[in-house]
């Protein structure tokens, strides 16, 4: 075992391995899962790890788990890292992968995170998976409740698009709808688990179990890049949990002589909903809660990250990265590239492709980089947004000679 206990960000408190925490219990603040790191290093070959059947639980070793009887997983992690010539060119860049989390098994991001949470769920003996959620996390965690044989309670905001909640709903989960936007139905549902009210093992914001499923993304991608980290990986940000692991799982590969350098990781965000952005671009060290204002980028409509965008400002600066907002229409200009290569993501996924666009524009990223976005959801996950850009033809034929006549009408 080379999952050693968790560290306070704030103070610095250890904790035990066993111990089932969400925030420190000294000043509630966030943890950080620990490793032997020496061990790891000593004791495993990167090469063979890579050799094992695909999936997050490949790396089994950087997970914080106890008992591998208790992993739950949907064969989730993995997806495709395509090479986007034609999205490179229009963007400005000599290089851009897309890494897609479209082929999780429900479709988004969340599922590389999930997994853990329900595997440390049921290592603690829970019955009862629960999350606040935009929609993505609900699906995950009904999946993986219902994967798990567990129950799943889930709240999102009343305005969560339908093909989410469907999702959620037909894996067997329960589902409160509430009024408000997500900052407030998160700080609802953090006061409601913090209280000790109800015995459900939470998935959301404040699992530092959950957190590190998300380190995967930066094994993954050094693996195919041939250990060698990208100049620069770009990755739509909500509370930015994805950033703040991504970054340490490079971080980890580098400190075990695995990784040849460092990316600077880059968080774009909605710019109606920017509070990350507007931190970094601040100079400030402390993410200030803003009023959410309309976009099509459903998944990213978090106005106060709390302790989560701190981390995430910060790794991003330690980074060398940068952070902006992007507007609905560039996001749909986005949409509409990542089509051009057969990629049908989701708004709050295809922001990662206008955020280096704008950046390469703006002078801020330059086209000699080689860049991998990762989009984050299906197109099924917010169906109605795309499919209110395109037309389906009202004209029908019925016979073999209309057929014809509307082929050749097509030249």
């Amino acid at each position: 075992m080379y999952f050693t206990g968790f560290r306070c960000f704030e103070c610095g408190k250890l904790y035990r391995p066993d111990e089932d925490l969400l925030l420190c219990p000294a000043c509630h603040n966030l943890l950080d899962a620990t490793y032997d790191y020496d061990a790891i290093g000593r004791d495993l070959d990167r090469d063979a790890i890579a050799a094992r059947p695909h999936g997050v639980w490949r790396w089994r070793e950087f997970m914080p788990v106890l008992d591998d009887a208790a992993i739950v997983s949907l064969g989730e992690g993995d997806g495709p890292m395509l090479r986007c010539d034609r999205i490179a060119k229009a963007v400005g860049v000599r290089e851009l992968w897309v890494k897609s989390d479209a082929n999780n098994p429900t479709g988004s991001l969340k599922d590389r995170s999930i997994t853990v949470s329900a595997t440390k769920a049921v290592e603690f003996g829970y019955k009862i998976l629960s999350c606040d959620s935009t929609g993505n996390k609900a699906s995950s965690v009904a999946a993986y409740a219902a994967r798990a044989g567990l129950d799943s309670v889930v709240f999102c905001p009343d305005d969560t698009p339908v093909p989410k909640v469907t999702q959620a709903l037909y894996f067997g989960a329960r589902v409160i709808r509430v009024r408000g936007h997500y900052s407030q139905i998160n700080a609802m549902y953090r006061k409601l688990i913090h209280s000790g009210a109800v015995k459900w093992y939470d998935c959301g914001t404040d699992n530092p179990f959950r957190y590190e499923g998300k380190k995967s993304y930066a094994y993954e991608i050094a693996q195919h890049l041939g250990w060698r980290a990208p100049d620069r990986v770009v990755h739509p940000a909500n509370g930015g949990m994805s950033i703040v692991k991504a970054w340490k799982g490079f971080g980890e590969l580098k400190r075990i002589g695995w990784l040849e350098g460092l990316p600077k990781m880059t968080g774009v965000q909605a710019a109606n909903c920017a509070p990350i952005a507007k931190a970094v671009l601040a100079g400030a060290n402390i993410v200030t809660p803003v009023e959410k204002g309309p976009t099509i980028a459903s998944a990213l409509a978090g106005a106060d990250p709390g302790l989560l965008g701190n981390r995430a400002v910060a790794s991003i600066r330690e980074s060398g990265g940068t952070a902006l907002g992007v507007s609905d229409a560039e996001t749909l200009e986005a949409m509409q590239l990542l089509a051009s290569e057969g990629l049908f993501i989701e708004p709050s996924g295809a922001v990662a492709i206008a955020g280096i666009k704008r950046l390469v524009a703006e002078g801020k990223a330059s086209p000699d980089e080689r860049v991998v976005c990762v989009v984050t959801g299906s197109g099924f996950k917010d169906f109605d947004q795309i499919a209110s850009q395109v037309r389906i033809p009202e004209e029908t034929v019925g016979s073999y000679e209309e057929l014809l006549a509307a082929a050749q009408a097509l030249g």
